[in-house]
């Protein structure tokens, strides 16, 4: 099989290139005709824009070459009590030339992507075989993936996960389309720009073990962690664009002008005002807490057993707002809001929207941060034996494609003794 993967990965790669001699190109098609998922793997892995984006990924984090150097780190025995080496190399700029570099960034995509899954099984045998294997592997514990649930304003339901890519539904003068694992929101080619009389509401839900991504009506971009939901008109109107969070998501928010404030005097002097971007955020006391932004990048962790809510600035600047105290943030800097008091501290914010990036962000000394992180990923509980908390620390990400018995293994190498339970899903911390 490793023979069959490297030959398509060979054909691909001059396919990029634009060097497929013609039986190559035959060879190519045949694999192509063997199965419909073949030709939809090949359709993403060489989707420029695709590729650009997930390459964006790659350059930032290396995460394939990261992760296998910590495994090695772990596995030499001489490092007695060695930490988990910092998984974030320095950042860099990022300029793709779709050409030799994008057909290299390929085949690492072909490679570490799953493919194997795809190149591995062309038969009708096969494709059984891995039916009746996923089947069976149902109770397993394995990492968190794009799934989540859609509430569409009726109350109905699609599963974003099982549902193949395209216009899922529309509402109003919204289409509402799911493309390459991220759901989108845009405005009907006959439309009259419009905004519609009644307000329509939709629900993007994940389930522990999930994650996905929203373009929203106006352009913004949502990432949303495991165990959360974010709830968002179908169109914006009026001078604020509202949504409501729980749970955990990164926003790259679009700046909007408003629209009672555009007139010809403001577009001459530049100095249109834009409509703010508010997140509602309710706590399980029902108190009712707010970020407003202004075109930023943000982070907003809002989980009830963090016992806190953290807003961790990336870039442009926000106030959060808690009843009548409110405290303003700058890039780098997150604000965290408990029993209705708003402290700032510097930190560090590549570390904390990891999880979109394809890491776990852990926290130093607090262990039970991390194994919240975990436990949200993987769909597992964690039970401290005796009901103590152990003295340690845990320093670096672990990658979210980490089988959990990869995360129990850098557990126990951070000096965290851990064991797993896989009838009851439970990680026992050991002090």
């Amino acid at each position: 099989m490793q023979e069959k993967v490297s030959r398509i990965t060979s054909l691909i790669e001059k396919f990029l290139e634009e060097s497929l001699s013609a039986e190559e190109q035959q060879e190519l098609n045949e694999w192509l005709a063997e199965a419909a998922h073949n030709d939809s793997f090949f359709r993403q892995i060489t989707d420029k824009n695709v590729l650009r984006e997930k390459l964006k990924i790659y350059a930032s984090t290396d995460s394939e070459a990261i992760w296998k150097k910590t495994l090695q780190k772990i596995d030499e025995e001489e490092l007695e009590g060695a930490k988990l080496v910092d998984l974030y190399p320095e950042k860099r700029s990022f300029r793709i030339p779709f050409g030799k570099i994008a057909a290299a960034a390929a085949i690492v995509l072909v490679l570490s992507g799953g493919a194997w899954y795809y190149l591995g099984r062309s038969t009708t045998k096969d494709t059984a075989q891995t039916e009746n294997k996923q089947t069976d592997t149902k109770g397993q514990i394995v990492p968190g993936s794009n799934k989540a649930i859609l509430t569409l304003a009726d109350g109905s339901e699609i599963a974003l996960n099982s549902a193949a890519d395209g216009q899922l539904t529309n509402q109003g003068q919204m289409l509402i389309t799911k493309t390459d694992g991220r759901l989108i929101y845009n405005m009907k080619p006959d439309s009259d720009d419009l905004i519609p009389k009644q307000d329509l509401y939709n629900t993007v839900t994940t389930p522990r073990g999930g994650e996905f991504k929203i373009t929203l009506p106006d352009g913004s971009k949502v990432w949303l962690n495991a165990a959360s939901s974010l709830r968002f008109p179908i169109a914006f109107a009026g001078n604020e664009r509202i949504v409501e969070l729980t749970g955990e998501a990164y926003f790259e928010v679009n700046p909007q002008p408003e629209p009672t404030l555009i007139n010809e005097e403001a577009k001459q002097s530049e100095k249109i005002a834009k409509t703010p971007f508010i997140v509602k955020i309710n706590t399980p006391a029902g108190n009712r807490n707010e970020v407003e932004v202004l075109g930023t990048h943000f982070n907003v962790m809002a989980y009830a057993d963090e016992g806190a809510i953290k807003t961790t600035l990336v870039e442009g600047k926000v106030k959060v707002t808690s009843g009548t105290n409110f405290k303003t943030i700058r890039p780098g800097e997150q604000a965290k809001l408990k029993e209705g008091n708003i402290s700032v501290q510097k930190i560090d914010a590549q570390n904390v929207i990891g999880w979109t990036g394809g890491f776990i962000p852990v926290a130093g000394p607090d262990i039970e941060f991390t194994m919240r992180q975990i436990a949200r990923w993987y769909d597992v509980n964690i039970k401290y034996e005796g009901g103590k908390i152990p003295e340690g620390s845990f320093d670096g990400s672990l990658p979210k494609s980490a089988s959990i018995e990869n995360v129990i293994k850098v557990l126990e190498q951070n000096n965290i003794k851990a064991r797993l339970n896989r009838k009851e899903r439970t990680i026992i911390i050991t002090s």
